[in-house]
């Protein structure tokens, strides 16, 4: 009976001496990975959620001085003068938090990606680091087309952006495919797009209704006072669209200005 004793404290021993072995182990290397690997995320989602943040103050504070800037000078209380002022103040400070912050998050998804895309393609932190990307590659591309009419860049922007999603074997958002599929059409100007001009319209209102002109193709003539703004068809050549200089308002237009033949920039 004593040996019996004896072997039975022995296992038990054993045993308990295995389980603190493996407690006072620590974490495996892969562990270890995974933990810095998450904690990473949690970095960029912290910096993702303070840009978000600032570009919704800033979009208040835009509304704010909408409604100043609505009020007549003359009619403008002192308080409404200081309130302006602060406003502007406010709104630059923003500006380059924004800016600071998006370069941040830039560099951060960059980072986050490399990892994730490679290392853990299967992990849903890489699927939210990628739904991030995509969302904000989307403002990009909207950014290019906005300020230069640069379709054809803005699209494989996008067109790289849902390459990642492929490659891990995951659907691209269908913001994201919606927004490619908008600036393909938008890329070449259409016969029913050009048949909205009309003489007497804006620059603003020529873009509402074919689109933003690639900066490449506006054409400025100061001897004649005239301004062309061409646009590529998808057939080829370009369609073309006269502003007079001194009133900024279309005059004339030609769909067939360009021939098919000859190379248009995009």
């Amino acid at each position: 009976m004593r040996t019996t004793r004896f072997l039975s404290v022995c296992v038990v021993f054993v045993t308990t001496l295995g389980l603190l072995q493996g407690c006072n182990r620590g974490p495996s290397e892969e562990e270890l990975k995974l933990t810095a690997f998450q904690e990473q995320f949690a970095s960029l989602k912290q910096s993702y959620d303070a840009l978000v943040q600032t570009r919704t103050d800033i979009a208040t504070t835009k509304a704010s001085l909408a409604e100043l800037e609505a009020v007549p000078e003359r009619q403008m209380t002192d308080e409404q003068k200081t309130q302006m002022g602060d406003l502007h103040a406010r709104l630059d400070e923003l500006t380059g938090t924004n800016e600071s912050t998006f370069e941040e998050v830039q560099a951060l998804l960059a980072d986050f990606l490399n990892v994730g895309i490679n290392d853990y393609p299967d992990s849903p932190e890489t699927a939210q680091a990628l739904a991030i990307y995509s969302d904000e590659a989307i403002l990009v591309a909207l950014d290019m087309v906005a300020k230069s009419g640069d379709y054809k860049k803005a699209i494989d922007h996008l067109a790289s952006a849902e390459s990642y999603f492929t490659a891990i074997g995951l659907t691209a958002p269908e913001k994201l495919t919606n927004t490619i599929a908008d600036l393909e059409d938008w890329r070449f100007v259409t016969k029913e797009r050009f048949d909205l001009i009309k003489n007497g319209m804006t620059k603003d209102e020529v873009e509402a209704a074919v689109g933003q002109v690639y900066y490449r193709n506006v054409q400025e003539n100061p001897e004649e006072g005239v301004e062309t703004w061409l646009y590529k068809k998808r057939e080829g050549g370009a369609a073309a669209i006269y502003f007079k200089t001194k009133t900024g308002k279309v005059y004339n237009k030609r769909f067939d200005a360009v021939a098919a033949t000859t190379v248009v920039e995009e």
